[in-house]
Formats: structure tokens, C-alpha cells, sequence
């Protein structure tokens, strides 16, 4: 899949930090607060684009948090090991190069 988005998301017990990046454009970081509230904003933020999108989600909330925004048409999730940086803009930068 050839995605036209690309995002990070680093997880934290405060928040969750997404980078949103689109092909030849700076990176758009944005934070949410890591409740129920976030993640319902994160997921209304995926859901407005209707472009292949990739994510690569990482740290202490990655495996619910890509269970709960889940894979949709158009959409790969991938897990990222807590090893990796987990800034939301080198997660972006991650899934962009991840096939």
C-alpha cells in the first residue's frame, strides 16, 4: 500500500503525541491527553482523512491503543517496539518507510 499520510503516535501515562506527515510536507505534531477523551479525538482525527494512511504506534498504550483505532480500509497499523524512539515524529518517519 502506498499511503498519502503517514502518522506516529507516542504513547505516555499523560498523552498521546501524533505526527501526522504527508509526502514532500513538514511534519504536524499535536497532543491529546492519554484518556478516553484522546483517544476518541485521535481516532475522529484518523477518520477524517479518506487517503491510505500508515501508523506506527509505540509505547506504554500501543497494543490497546492500536487495538481500540484498529486497521480500516485504507489503513495499516504497526506496532513499534518500546526500543525504538518513541517520538511521534521518527514513528511517522517509521511507518512512511515501512512496507
Amino acid at each position: 500500500m502506498n499511503a498519502d499520510l503517514c502518522v506516529g503516535i507516542a504513547s505516555t501515562d499523560e498523552s498521546l503525541e501524533i505526527a501526522a506527515l504527508e509526502s514532500g510536507k513538514e511534519a504536524v505534531v499535536m497532543k491529546f491527553p492519554a484518556t478516553n477523551v484522546g483517544i476518541e479525538s485521535v481516532k475522529k482525527f484518523l477518520s477524517s482523512y479518506h487517503i491510505p494512511v500508515r501508523m506506527a504506534v509505540a509505547g506504554v498504550a500501543a497494543l490497546s491503543l492500536a487495538l481500540t483505532i484498529g486497521n480500516e480500509l485504507a489503513r495499516e497499523t504497526y506496532i513499534v517496539s518500546s526500543s525504538t524512539p518513541t517520538q511521534a515524529v521518527a514513528l511517522a518517519h517509521f511507518a512512511e518507510h515501512a512496507a
